[in-house]
């Protein structure tokens, strides 16, 4: 038989959905396994934005709409936009998509052409590589670490750039560590964003997800130039407990926003209207339900960083933002269980998932070995006793 595209061969499957796969597999097999591993909040969908997919349903709004999203929803999100980012995106210069990852997936392919270099900060979630690599360009891994908070800086960023150089990627708050650039960062990145004339695909999907007095800004927002070159990338998943109903949403200016329609066109079409009326009337509520989310998870915060801290030999970065914790494991390297030997990150993870049914995430999935994440969204109660299959799991790697 003739080949598969090449294409095929320059990408490997996600390690935290793999991860996260073989937790659901362990569960329904009726083992007793806990996860700190899925990016997902615990919290349910906001009984308004079922009840209005439900209506959608019975009301007979179930043909095709527009492509790039039904009209209704594309005015909420500019309005969100203009509210809470100080972005003037009109309704038809957003897209509405599958998710924040689709929407990563259609600015990548309306940027990217073979050979061309990607600017990514890491560690980094996991699928920004894998898609620069299948569309057939160069992803540029620029380290970040705990001594620089886990950002970019702008000299770092300009000495990384190449006449093949043509877009940074920036995620703050940002996966897997919960850093959160400033304004004044922002400005400094922007500035050579601009002088080298690159892109910018801002995703900031954990925007609403921040602690202790920290802001979010996004980098678009910070004058006509860094605007006319930015794709910014949200959506629904995180801030209004919607994971699995696939609602992203991406604003650019009209060339770039144009391109990406296209794209979709020939796709997917649109998102499913269900959903959309959903993320419409979430978007059309009163603006609690981010908040009450953003408080359940300070408290599911404190009480993991609490926790960690009570753990030998961890290094933990405290995050700023999202819902994660991403800590060292150096002092863990090396020990052994049972014979096998804890060489990476990926053997403690396989090693918790086996002996103390724990799933959690290798930093390798992220680009940074010797770490790992760990997700705190969940309620109190299995939260606490996950973290205590995690702090039993680490104490039997120690010497007695």
């Amino acid at each position: 038989m003739k080949p598969l595209a090449a294409r095929t061969g320059r990408i490997s499957t996600s390690q935290t959905v793999a991860i996260d796969a073989k937790y659901k597999r362990l569960k329904a097999e009726g083992k007793d396994v806990l996860s700190l591993g899925a990016g997902e909040p615990d919290l349910d969908t906001p009984e308004h934005a079922k009840q209005a997919a439900i209506d959608s349903i019975r009301s007979g709004r179930t043909k095709y709409s527009q492509v790039t999203g039904l009209p209704e929803l594309k005015e909420a999100v500019s309005r969100k936009f203009a509210r809470d980012n100080g972005l003037v995106y009109p309704p038809s210069d957003i897209i509405i998509s599958g998710g924040a990852k689709h929407c990563v997936f259609n600015a990548l392919l309306a940027l990217v052409e073979e050979g061309d270099e990607v600017l990514i900060p890491t560690p980094c979630w996991v699928t920004y590589p894998e898609l620069v690599r299948f569309l057939g360009g160069t992803p540029v891994l620029l380290p970040t670490d705990m001594a620089t908070g886990f950002k970019l800086s702008a000299k770092d960023l300009r000495r990384a750039v190449t006449p093949r150089s043509k877009l940074l990627i920036l995620n703050s708050p940002g996966n897997p560590t919960g850093a959160i650039y400033t304004e004044t960062e922002l400005r400094d990145l922007a500035t050579v964003v601009a002088e080298r004339d690159l892109y910018c695909l801002s995703d900031e999907i954990y925007e609403y997800i921040v602690y202790d007095g920290h802001r979010h800004v996004s980098i678009a927002a910070l004058g006509a130039e860094i605007f006319a070159r930015t794709i910014t990338i949200n959506g629904m998943s995180k801030a209004y407990a919607m994971t699995g109903w696939r609602i992203g949403y991406t604003g650019a200016p009209p060339a770039l926003s144009a391109a990406i329609g296209a794209i979709q066109s020939h796709g997917t079409h649109h998102p499913a209207n269900a959903s959309q009326y959903a993320a419409l009337a979430a978007l059309q509520a009163d603006g609690s339900f981010p908040e009450t989310m953003r408080k359940h998870l300070s408290e599911c915060r404190a009480l993991a960083l609490r926790r960690l801290a009570g753990i030998s030999g961890l290094q933990v970065f405290e995050p700023q933002g999202a819902f994660y914790a991403f800590f060292n494991l150096e002092a863990y390297l090396g020990r052994t269980f049972q014979g096998k030997t804890m060489a990476n990150s990926m053997d403690i993870s396989e090693y918790l998932l086996e002996s103390r049914l724990l799933a959690t995430v290798p930093g390798s999935s992220f680009g940074l070995e010797g770490f790992m994440r760990i997700s705190f969204a969940n309620d109190l109660k299995t939260l606490d006793a996950a973290l205590d299959r995690l702090e039993k799991g680490f104490k039997a790697l120690l010497p007695a």
